[in-house]
């Protein structure tokens, strides 16, 4: 019974921390993307249109 508890929190477990890593892999690199933008805009300035 012990073994199905232990397997049961780590399930549990494993599961909150893939949910964790999902929210940090596309919102930390969304927060950095924000705030670099108006630089890589100025780097790289989008293309005239009044061709």
């Amino acid at each position: 019974m012990t073994v199905l508890l232990d397997l049961a929190v780590t399930a549990i477990s494993l599961a909150f921390l893939s949910i964790l890593g999902v929210i940090s892999g596309v919102a930390l690199p969304g927060l950095f993307i924000a705030a670099a933008a108006p630089w890589l805009d100025w780097i790289i300035p989008t293309r005239d249109t009044k061709r």
